[in-house]
């Protein structure tokens, strides 16, 4: 007779899971130590990261941080909100404190656009922070709304054909280089910056269809896709872009206009243009409404093909999207020769 071995089978026993009560509420225990876990985790020496620790991590990430201007402006919105609630912890942040603090800025009389530019650095700033260290939550300044905001807007005076001829030949004479880069605006549509901020090698006027890119560099950050381009000079605005070229090199300098090549030269280039054309009530940045006038007046320039000279985006299909040559040059410049002035 054989002897059979008969095997015990393992007692398997099922997990239990402890359950914490918090609040009135049972959550397993291993889910509070993953949140205490993460918690402690971004503790900055044993301390919860303060607004102070968001505004040094969100300067150290951002693209704009070797530039003076961001910087102070950046600065001063910190210290504003800091100096009203003192070194808050990311975690005590409501969407009270953001509402409070634009009461605050609207009783002393802050312009709503000013209050919005205060949020949009404290919101960015949050963001990155919540990124960096990896806090899984929306920023509570995000969707502030500002009273009064675009109630107040200072209407743009029509410009008539009369008006922009009058202003040309008011820049033609006796030319100067803030004459010379209004007169490139006229009939590009350019925003101030783009050529102020432009090196020399950008003015490419050994070529067919001489012309002048728009691109990044130690000046000037183009943070939109359709901000970088190269756009054709016809007319007078190709005349004072040789001469600005002619007085570069002389300066031996790597920059198209090297009177104003540093940070902030926009804001003096704007304001000695505003002088110059104060009889006719025209300031800098209504060359480019002009131009942008004329282009749909012409009723048949498809939409892209402008946006492609005056460098803005409005979205849309794919199609916009795709492709890898854009808009040529000679499109470019038969756009520009219907609207010259």
């Amino acid at each position: 007779m054989r002897n059979i071995v008969v095997k015990p089978h393992p007692i398997v026993f099922d997990k239990v899971e402890r359950l914490i009560n918090v609040n009135g509420m049972n959550f397993e225990e291993e889910f509070i130590a993953k949140v205490i876990s993460e918690h402690l985790a971004r503790q900055k020496n044993g301390k919860l990261p303060t607004i102070t620790d968001a505004f040094e991590i969100y300067m150290s990430e951002s693209a704009s941080a070797h530039r003076p201007t961001f910087v102070k402006h950046a600065s001063y919105h910190f210290r504003s909100f800091k100096d009203f609630f003192g070194d808050l912890t990311l975690d005590e942040l409501k969407h009270w404190h953001i509402t409070q603090y634009r009461d605050f800025q609207l009783g002393r009389g802050l312009n709503p656009t000013s209050i919005r530019k205060h949020n949009n650095t404290l919101n960015a700033m949050l963001n990155v922070a919540f990124k960096h260290l990896d806090i899984d939550r929306l920023s509570p300044f995000r969707a502030l709304k500002i009273r009064g905001e675009g109630d107040v807007k200072r209407p743009m005076p029509t410009i008539t054909t009369e008006l922009i001829y009058q202003v040309k030949e008011h820049l033609l004479k006796k030319p100067t280089p803030h004459k010379l880069v209004a007169l490139i605006q006229l009939n590009t549509g350019f925003r101030l910056s783009e050529p102020l901020f432009a090196r020399l090698e950008d003015c490419v006027l050994e070529h067919d269809i001489p012309h002048l890119w728009v691109r990044k560099n130690a000046l000037s950050d183009r943070k939109t896709k359709s901000s970088i381009r190269c756009v054709p000079l016809c007319g007078v605005s190709l005349d004072a872009a040789k001469e600005l070229y002619k007085i570069a090199q002389r300066r031996n300098s790597e920059w198209f206009i090297p009177h104003y090549a540093r940070h902030n030269g926009n804001t003096s280039c704007s304001q000695i243009i505003k002088k110059t054309l104060k009889e006719f009530d025209f300031k800098s940045h209504m060359f480019r409404h002009a131009i942008i006038d004329r282009l749909k007046a012409c009723n048949d320039i498809p939409t892209r093909l402008a946006e492609s000279i005056t460098g803005h985006s409005s979205g849309g299909s794919e199609f916009n999207t795709y492709g890898t040559v854009g808009y040529t040059l000679e499109q470019k410049r038969d756009v520009i020769l219907k609207v010259l002035i």
